[in-house]
C-alpha cells in the first residue's frame, strides 16, 4: 500500500492577475501533461450564441498572428507533444501531453493558441462545416443521440440543458465577429487555471505562466444562474421512435452538487451499483437475465446541480423489463446493506483506480484542474482515498434513502416502437 510519502506532491499559486498554476510533482516520470482550463462554457451561452464555446475550442488550433494551423500542428509534431481538448458544460479544456523536458515548448505553443486566436475568417468559414458534421454524427449514433436528449431533458429550464455542440442553426449564423466577442468576454483571467502533472518544476511553469498569461484580459466571467427553485425534470418519460435493432435509454436520478458532504459515499454506491464487471447492474441486468451487453451508471457532477445515470442498449421487446430491474437495483441500496465483502471489494477497486491514474498524467492534469475549479484547490489523493476507506455500509443504505426513496427517475429512450416507459 503507497504510504502519504510517496504520493505526489500538489501545489497552487495565484499569479496577480488572478490566473491559478496548479501542479502534481510526479519524479521518475518521463511523460508530462500540461492544460489550460477556463471555466465559462456552454452555460453560459445566450440562445443565440449556442454552441459557440465548442465552435471556438476547435478554432483556437486554426491559427494566431505568429502560427498558422498548419504550424501549431507541425510543432507540435516535432517535439512529440500530443495536443486536444474538449468542452463541457461548465468548461473548455486545452491540453497536450509530451516529455517532461518538453513541457516549457509545449506551454509556449498552447498559451499562444489560448491567447492570441485570431480566429482567421476562412478557417471559421472550414470549421463551420466540420461541426455541422460532428452535429449530424451525434445524431446518427444512437448513444450518443440519447445521452445528449438526455441531458438536456434532465436539465430543462437550468442552463446545463444547453447542448455543448449547439444547433445547426445556431452554427450555421453565427459570425467570426459574434465569436470574437464571446471569447473576449469569456477568457478571462479570473476563470483561468493552467495545471500541470509529471516530473515538472512548479515554481518555473509558474514563472511561464506569468509571461505567456499576462495578456489575458482580467475579470471573471457572467456565469448565468440557474432559479433557486429549479429542480431537475424526474418523472418523466421520453421516447424517440427509430427504426433500428436495439432500444438505448438513459434514466436518472438528481444529486447534491460536486463537492457535497456525500461525495465519498456516492462514489463508492456507484462503483457498487454499475461501475465494473462486478457491479449489480452488470450481474443482474447482462449475466442473469441477458438483457444488454452494455450496461452501467455513472455520476456527472456540476457546481450546482448533479445526477446519477444509467445506460443501457437492449432489445426494444425488454426494454421495460430492464428499465424496471435498473431502478430495483438503485432501490435496494434504501433497504439493505452492501455487505462488509461487498463494500471492501468496491473501496479496494476504487482505491487501485484512482493510485493507478496517477501514472497517467493526462488524467491527473484533468483531475487537479478540475479539483481545483469545483472545490477551490487542488484535493489531494490521500484525502480522497481516506474519504473513500472511511465509508461504512450504513452511510451508503442512508444516503440512497435521503436521495432515492420514493424518486422516479426519468427515463429517455431511442428505438423502434413506443419505448420503454418510468419503471413500474
Amino acid at each position: 500500500m503507497s504510504t502519504s510519502s510517496t504520493y505526489p506532491k500538489l501545489r497552487l499559486s495565484t499569479l496577480p492577475n488572478g490566473v491559478r498554476v496548479v501542479s502534481q510533482q510526479i519524479q521518475g516520470m518521463q511523460s508530462a501533461a500540461i492544460g489550460i482550463r477556463i471555466d465559462s462554457s456552454t452555460r453560459n451561452e445566450e440562445p443565440e450564441t449556442g454552441g459557440a464555446s465548442h465552435f471556438i475550442e476547435h478554432l483556437l488550433f486554426k491559427g494566431t498572428p505568429s502560427r498558422s494551423a498548419d504550424q501549431i500542428t507541425d510543432e507540435f509534431n516535432s517535439i512529440g507533444a500530443r495536443a486536444n481538448a474538449y468542452t463541457s458544460q461548465e468548461e473548455v479544456f486545452y491540453y497536450a501531453t509530451s516529455l517532461a523536458s518538453i513541457i516549457p515548448a509545449t506551454f509556449e505553443i498552447l498559451a499562444d493558441m489560448f491567447v492570441h486566436s485570431s480566429l482567421p475568417e476562412e478557417e471559421v468559414e472550414k470549421e463551420r462545416g466540420v461541426v455541422l458534421q460532428e452535429i449530424l454524427m451525434n445524431q446518427d449514433n444512437p448513444s450518443r443521440f440519447i445521452y445528449n436528449q438526455f441531458h438536456q431533458g434532465f436539465w430543462q429550464g437550468h442552463p446545463l440543458g444547453t447542448p455543448i455542440l449547439g444547433t445547426a442553426e445556431t452554427i450555421g449564423a453565427i459570425s467570426r465577429q459574434r465569436l470574437m466577442e464571446y471569447k473576449f468576454a469569456n477568457y478571462l483571467t479570473n476563470a483561468t487555471i493552467v495545471s500541470v502533472a509529471g516530473n515538472v518544476e512548479h515554481d518555473l511553469v509558474v514563472e511561464q505562466a506569468a509571461r505567456l498569461l499576462g495578456e489575458l484580459p482580467t475579470g471573471t466571467p457572467r456565469t448565468k444562474k440557474a432559479d433557486p427553485q429549479h429542480r431537475v425534470a424526474v418523472g418523466q418519460n421520453v421516447h424517440y421512435q427509430r427504426s433500428m435493432e436495439q432500444t438505448h435509454f438513459y434514466m436518472g436520478y438528481p444529486l447534491p452538487p460536486a463537492g457535497n458532504e456525500h461525495r465519498h459515499k456516492l462514489a463508492v454506491l456507484n462503483q457498487v451499483l454499475g461501475s465494473g464487471m462486478n457491479s449489480r447492474l452488470f450481474r443482474e441486468v447482462r449475466e442473469r437475465r441477458s438483457l444488454a451487453y452494455t450496461v452501467y451508471s455513472m455520476m456527472s457532477s456540476y457546481t450546482d446541480s448533479a445526477g446519477l445515470m444509467i445506460y443501457a442498449g437492449t432489445g426494444p421487446e425488454r426494454a421495460q423489463e430492464a428499465v424496471d430491474v435498473c431502478h430495483c437495483e438503485v432501490l435496494r441500496f434504501c433497504d439493505e446493506l452492501v455487505t462488509e465483502e461487498v463494500l471492501a471489494a468496491a473501496k479496494e477497486q476504487i482505491r487501485c483506480a484512482r493510485l493507478m491514474a496517477l501514472d497517467d498524467c493526462e488524467t491527473q492534469v484533468r483531475r487537479i484542474s478540475n479539483t481545483t475549479s469545483l472545490l477551490g484547490a487542488p484535493e489531494p489523493i490521500e484525502l480522497s482515498l481516506e474519504g473513500i476507506a472511511a465509508v461504512s455500509a450504513e452511510e451508503v443504505r442512508d444516503v440512497a434513502q435521503l436521495l432515492f426513496r420514493g424518486v422516479v427517475p426519468r427515463v429517455e429512450s431511442v428505438g423502434p416502437g413506443e419505448g420503454p416507459g418510468l419503471p413500474r
